[in-house]
């Protein structure tokens, strides 16, 4: 079951969205471990370098990770799909990829740091071109060139900062839509909520719908899903 709120576009209330009370995790594993404790950009890059051969296997049959999927989805539902371009931001191996596949886009482009993943999702054959930068940083690509943009279990501790988000609209075309993970406890620990009402204030996206949706579920966490339209 998930919480879900789905906001009129011309409307905002000035108190913040509500806040989910935080859970008691269940089990992580030393992987997981070491991704969220990760203390610079290069130490998390060395993480999923060598996790890359197992991060399929470990997030969808034993961790329970079913946000690609999800993403997908709130895509599939909030536009129009066919012949549509797609940057999926933080791509890491391709899952999100693949779903989006599944489901007839072909225009996908993949950017990720971590050049052991983009070797992975390489493999995978269905991105129209990859590209390794770091979201943290402008991205040297020009606006309006993608109809969506996906970036899924990305915003979590050391990952990305929230405002990786002003980029991401910046590459999206008017009426396209950006659809985006925060996992829950880095929502609460950040300005991630006031980055959101932010860019619906000033009517460079807004948001239609926030939902706290499972996200690991081997350990119970929860992550916020976040649709904006811009």
């Amino acid at each position: 079951m998930c919480e879900c709120w789905v906001v009129n576009p011309d409307w905002l209330p000035i108190d913040r969205l509500p806040i989910q009370r935080s859970r008691t995790l269940g089990e992580q594993t030393e992987i997981h471990e070491k991704i969220l404790n990760a203390s610079s950009t290069s130490e998390l890059m060395g993480v999923y370098n060598q996790w890359s051969d197992a991060y399929d296997e470990d997030l969808t049959e034993r961790w329970g990770y079913t946000s690609p999927q999800l993403a997908v989805h709130l895509l599939t539902t909030s536009m129009q799909t066919k012949s549509i371009a797609v940057l999926d931001a933080g791509c890491g191996t391709g899952l999100v990829g693949s779903h989006l596949k599944r489901h007839g886009i072909n225009d996908i482009t993949g950017i990720d740091y971590s050049p052991g993943m983009l070797e992975q999702a390489k493999a995978k054959g269905i991105y129209r071109s990859l590209l390794m930068m770091d979201l943290n940083k402008p991205l040297d690509l020009p606006a309006n060139s993608f109809d969506a943009v996906t970036c899924v279990g990305t915003f979590t501790s050391a990952h990305v900062k929230p405002e990786a988000v002003n980029e991401l609209v910046r590459l999206t075309r008017p009426s396209g839509r950006v659809i985006f993970t925060v996992r829950d406890d880095y929502w609460e620990a950040t300005n991630f909520v006031d980055q959101v009402i932010a860019l619906h204030v000033q009517k460079e996206a807004l948001i239609e719908q926030i939902r706290l949706e499972p996200y690991i579920r081997s350990e119970g966490s929860e992550c916020r899903f976040v649709v904006l339209r811009v």
